[in-house]
């Protein structure tokens, strides 16, 4: 036992702000269903896939494998569109699964300038990734909750939003549980140790080209009995609010309040196969990316204080623990569509198209700071 708490502690050295999304079940069939937008007053095709589990084990979860969105805009529209001046595009969705009384939105569905084709329809196709949901006995449905495109037109003179409507919701499939009333009991447990650390992260924001450099914060980890060879991590991470500046369109500064707020516990496991104090990890922190207070050349803009977009970051790697010694990770994650923004007006695809992306990166420095 000694043995293994020993090699808890060094296992969550790298627990904080790190990322794995849950493995899934067994695939089924692919699922999908298409519908029609509005954009700039224009019929639009959008259509969403993902491929389903057709059953999974209780205390399991329910993963959208493969999520996609493909927008489909019809030659007469792009003719109409270039002889405007329309160059290019950018394209995103939001994209909202249910399953029984769970919800997911899947991230990174986004893209930016998409050159409109010389002739015929604009396809473009946003893939992305979903948040597991936790299993439900018996049998549930999923059903796509909301699926709303935005595109943003780019010309001499600017760009502007194209106003897409939502498409409405549909079911998509079945899921079945095997009931266990074992199973939760593992999430339940109380933990060997608890282990502290400092947080010191910066991350690169890749629409932007700046840098977010994060208030020092806190990550709380409970180590518990894992499998063979592993411990499994959860715990609780704790970032101040920071303020970010940040230069938008190469020339405006732009100043916010910028918050990330734990939405699930941060869970995980370290594989101390390869030595107590080198342990390989594999955690996913899940937290809300909120913006407020946001100032565009020192005027405010009300965004409200609900603008936020869902992060889900996987970070990986083998650290280096000895007591009071410090380990740096790096990751890539994406920034999905923000909702929730604007008090007067619709900002959502404002923000979106500041911020939202793929390609961002994060450096996180974890300091050891002991065990309780």
């Amino acid at each position: 036992m000694n043995r293994a708490l020993r090699a808890a502690v060094a296992a969550v050295a790298l627990a904080a702000g790190l990322v794995a999304l849950p493995p899934g079940a067994a695939l089924a069939g692919p699922v999908s269903h298409d519908g029609t937008s509005t954009c700039d007053g224009s019929p639009v095709t959008v259509s969403f896939s993902a491929t389903f589990a057709d059953a999974v084990p209780a205390g399991g979860e329910v993963v959208a494998a493969q999520p996609a969105v493909r927008i489909v805009v019809p030659a007469a529209t792009v003719d109409g569109w270039r002889s405007g001046g329309v160059t290019a595009v950018d394209a995103s969705a939001v994209a909202e699964l249910t399953y029984g009384t769970a919800t997911a939105t899947v991230a990174g569905l986004s893209t930016s300038d998409v050159a409109l084709p010389e002739s015929g329809d604009l396809t473009v196709t946003l893939t992305g990734q979903a948040p597991g949901m936790p299993a439900q006995a018996g049998e549930q449905p999923v059903a796509l909750g909301r699926l709303a495109p935005a595109l943003v037109a780019h010309d001499r003179s600017g760009s502007r939003d194209l106003g897409c409507t939502e498409v409405p919701g549909a079911p998509l499939t079945t899921v079945a549980v095997a009931p266990t009333a074992q199973a939760p009991a593992i999430l339940a447990d109380t933990p060997l140790l608890t282990a502290h650390f400092l947080v010191d992260g910066t991350s690169r924001i890749a629409k932007l080209g700046s840098d977010l450099k994060l208030t020092q914060g806190t990550f709380d980890a409970g180590l518990y009995n894992g499998d063979a060879g592993t411990i499994r991590i959860e715990g609780d991470l704790a970032i101040p609010p920071t303020t970010g500046y940040f230069i938008a369109f190469r020339f405006m500064p732009v100043t916010s309040l910028v918050q990330l707020p734990q939405t699930e516990k941060a869970t995980g496991t370290a594989d101390i196969s390869s030595g107590l104090f080198t342990p390989d990890i594999d955690v996913t922190v899940r937290v809300n990316l909120t913006v407020g207070d946001v100032r565009e050349d020192g005027v405010p803009i009300e965004v409200g204080d609900s603008c936020h977009a869902p992060l889900v970051i996987r970070m990986r790697g083998r650290s280096s623990l000895t007591p009071g010694s410090q380990s740096t990770i790096q990751s890539t994650f994406d920034i999905p569509p923000f909702t929730g923004c604007g008090v007067t007006e619709n900002l959502d695809p404002l923000l979106t198209g500041l911020i939202s992306g793929p390609g961002n990166t994060m450096t996180t420095t974890l300091t050891a700071q002991g065990v309780g």
